[in-house]
């Protein structure tokens, strides 16, 4: 009788379990979807039609009629006060926009800007408390582009999907693809698909959020073990290689292979530029090479000011600041502007960090960038711009962060979070920032 009782309540936790897990996948397709039908036009009808508003649309000829209609009336008449519109000062235009920004909340745009020295953030929680099995070395933390979500992948070939943001922190989803050490991971910009891939593999994967399902794709034949991997920001291209001499771009659409691009010394990093018009080649003497995706040819080339041995290479989402970061733990941020120079110099030198620089990411706004070095305990800095000053509060010395292998932000900035070599990915909430 006892064992019967043991038995059935295990059955209830069982189904509890899995009720919790399945409806809140269910809750999180439903809202992939609606993020992917939704439609404006469609959705947000005039509630009636006025017969005089369509008289206005109609004619180009009573448009022609009214316009007459006016220069008669000015040449007879003149022009009113009231009607001069174009004549309005300078000082009454600024009175207006003052009044605009007092009054109700007719004007929300925030007139304060990022203050560098300290960055007003709270530590939440580990993201993955409730699973901790997607590895010891988290390598792939990353935010859903239109839902409160994050995925955490790593070394075990595990990978979770938690909701953010509100009272609870909870499992939506989780697979696992055997024999997988996961090292990239990427939302596709309609968040409907994550794309993932391993150092270990010559297949990458593109999971099916809406359907749950998972399939691998086979690269170049040639791309045995790919030690690059990366996804462009309008989800277009992949840009792979074993870190040799040559990059090979495949359609991230049909997973063809588009081009192999020929470089001239070995290759350390890559990265796509803000409108995935533009790839940038990093190679291991720091040399920068800029490829042009429409016409597949180099469009500049230069050594990156006193890089010794190349490590990361990033670009701002707002195309403007190229940071590249060396084994000597030097960062380097240039102005894509000033590229037109033969020899750029960079507008600002970082050398706050002593070890290898493994990872760089601007956040959406470009008012910071995160540095980690996965070679140290606690080595990560959040850089302010455009003083250029690191913030001072992080990291916090009363939270052991260990060796940090990722850091990324939330689409609008408000969430900021870490992977270790402990097997957590830590979340942080950035105050200044209002939303997800």
């Amino acid at each position: 009788m006892k064992r019967k009782v043991v038995d059935d309540s295990r059955q209830l936790e069982d189904s509890r379990r899995s009720k919790l897990l399945f409806n809140k996948s269910r809750d999180l397709i439903e809202k992939i979807k609606i993020s992917e039908e939704f439609d404006y036009e469609d959705d947000y009808k005039p509630v009636w039609v006025d017969d005089d508003d369509e008289q206005l649309k109609k004619p180009f000829i009573n448009l022609q009629y009214t316009e007459k209609l006016k220069q008669k009336y000015e040449m007879l008449i003149g022009t009113p006060n009231w009607a001069k519109l174009g004549n309005k000062k300078y000082e009454e235009i600024e009175d207006d926009n003052e009044i605009m920004r007092t009054v109700g909340h007719t004007q929300k745009k925030n007139t304060v800007t990022l203050q560098k020295g300290f960055l007003e953030m709270k530590y939440l929680h580990i993201i993955n408390y409730e699973t901790r099995n997607e590895g010891s070395q988290i390598s792939c933390v990353e935010f859903h582009p239109k839902l409160s979500v994050t995925l955490v992948a790593g070394n075990s070939g595990s990978i979770s999907l938690f909701s953010i943001g509100g009272d609870n922190y909870d499992v939506l989803h989780k697979f696992k693809l055997k024999s997988w050490k996961i090292t990239s991971a990427q939302f596709t910009p309609s968040g409907t698909e994550a794309i993932l891939a391993s150092n270990y593999s010559n297949s990458y994967c593109v999971y099916d959020l809406i359907k749950a399902q998972p399939k691998l794709t086979d690269l170049p034949e040639v791309l045995r073990r790919p030690k690059i991997f990366e996804v462009s920001r309008d989800g277009n291209y992949i840009a792979s290689s074993k870190g040799f001499d040559e990059i090979y771009l495949i359609s991230a659409v049909s997973q063809e292979l588009i081009r192999s691009l020929k470089h001239n010394a070995y290759i350390e990093a890559l990265t796509f530029s803000h409108d995935s018009k533009q790839l940038f080649c990093y190679s291991i003497q720091g040399e920068v090479t800029v490829w042009n995706l429409t016409t597949f040819r180099v469009e500049k080339k230069f050594s990156d000011s006193g890089c010794v041995n190349a490590s990361c290479i990033t670009t701002s989402a707002c195309g403007k600041l190229l940071a590249t970061g060396s084994r000597e733990g030097i960062i380097n941020i240039y102005e894509t502007t000033k590229f037109n120079s033969s020899n750029p110099i960079p507008v600002k030198t970082v050398s706050n960090l002593t070890t290898k620089i493994t990872k760089l990411r601007f956040n959406a706004t470009t008012e910071i960038l995160a540095a980690t070095s996965a070679l140290l305990e606690n080595a990560v800095k959040l850089i302010h711009i455009p003083s250029y000053h690191i913030f001072t509060n992080f990291p916090d010395q009363s939270i052991n962060l260990s060796h940090v292998q990722t850091v990324t932000f939330s689409p609008n900035s408000g969430y900021m979070a870490m992977g270790n070599d402990k097997g957590r990915a830590t979340l942080y909430r950035l105050k200044y920032y209002e939303n997800y």
